[in-house]
């Protein structure tokens, strides 16, 4: 599993991280966080490195981690701060691997590579998550699939007119407009339906009469897997920056190679105090991401060992682009961890 190590990607929500310990594999490898008595969240190898036994099991005892087997103790750090058997002695074989973590922006970011090069200023922009005049609903599920599935799936929004033609689908799909622009640590998909009909869902929060609405769904990906999605909408002809929208996080995490974490939200400028509205978002994420994303990629990730076998390639279509640019910029991150 050559995962790209030297990048942030989001370890969990802080409301996961309480004073118990909460076990969740990363990349491939067992990881426990908890909060210190400070309330800053360690994070180390979920492996007790006496026995082996998962750490994760324990619990907080004066502040450090204890061990279930044999009751050895571990800082945040993941320094040994007790060994109660023989004399005591600690030497370094008793030290765990501790790893990065920063709490930001409503995110508990963790870096898996080497901790010198974890450097904060590299964290994506996620501030709309916490910005004054935003309301944000989201959570965390799990995916059945390899995590490039699933930013392929984000990266390429052309997908909502079928997959979630119940609330999505607009009558000026046959105009949009499209651009992508790569940077150096960014790759945007930006796109425009301009002159439609309202969607399902845009129908819920904007009354346009006999008007009609410019949409835009626009797609910001990061290394290596955080994505923010920005979807608005307005009476033909009003500026962009004037719209109702909404700023939508969309991370992704290596779980396992057949298997992701996925962190998601919703931070709209509207009705940020009506509880009804909160409801509408929920339940777009649950039809949206649950009941047609998740089943789409946990069902190609079932073809994988066809796809192989016959050694297929996908087809490129015209709205691929910003999803392959991104997928090469992966695979050479992944070949320097290789």
């Amino acid at each position: 599993m050559p995962f790209a190590r030297n990048a942030w990607y989001v370890a969990a929500l802080p409301a996961e991280v309480t004073d118990k310990p909460l076990g969740r594999k990363l990349l491939g490898e067992p990881i426990v966080l908890y909060r210190t008595p400070e309330g800053t969240v360690a994070a180390l190898l979920d492996l007790c490195p006496h026995r082996f036994a998962p750490l994760s099991m324990g619990m907080l005892v004066g502040g450090h981690l204890q061990c279930p087997y044999h009751g050895l103790e571990f800082d945040g750090a993941g320094r040994c701060t007790l060994n109660p058997h023989g004399n005591g002695a600690r030497p370094a074989s008793l030290n765990v691997r501790a790893f990065p973590t920063v709490e930001r922006d409503d995110l508990v970011w963790i870096w898996m590579g080497e901790a010198a090069d974890a450097d904060p200023a590299l964290i994506p922009d996620y501030s709309c998550r916490i910005a004054a005049g935003r309301r944000t609903i989201g959570g965390h599920m799990r995916v059945d699939c390899n995590y490039r599935l699933l930013v392929d799936n984000l990266m390429d929004l052309g997908h909502a007119q079928y997959v979630h033609r119940a609330n999505a689908q607009s009558d000026a799909f046959d105009r949009v407009e499209r651009e992508v622009v790569a940077e150096d640590r960014c790759i945007q998909n930006l796109m425009k339906l301009p002159g439609g009909s309202p969607t399902v869902f845009v129908s819920k929060f904007l009354d346009v009469g006999n008007q009609t609405v410019d949409l835009w769904n626009d797609i910001r990906w990061y290394p290596v897997s955080a994505m923010l999605n920005f979807i608005a909408f307005a009476i033909s002809g009003t500026p962009k920056e004037e719209s109702m929208n909404s700023m939508g996080t969309h991370i992704v995490t290596p779980e396992t190679d057949e298997s992701c974490h996925y962190f998601y939200g919703a931070s709209r400028n509207f009705a940020i105090d009506d509880l009804r509205v909160d409801d509408d978002f929920r339940a777009w994420q649950r039809q949206a991401l649950l009941i047609e994303d998740k089943p789409m990629v946990e069902a190609i990730e079932g073809l994988r060992a066809v796809i192989a076998r016959h050694a297929l390639k996908p087809a490129m279509l015209a709205c691929d682009e910003a999803a392959v640019r991104v997928s090469r910029r992966i695979d050479a991150m992944e070949r320097e961890t290789a």
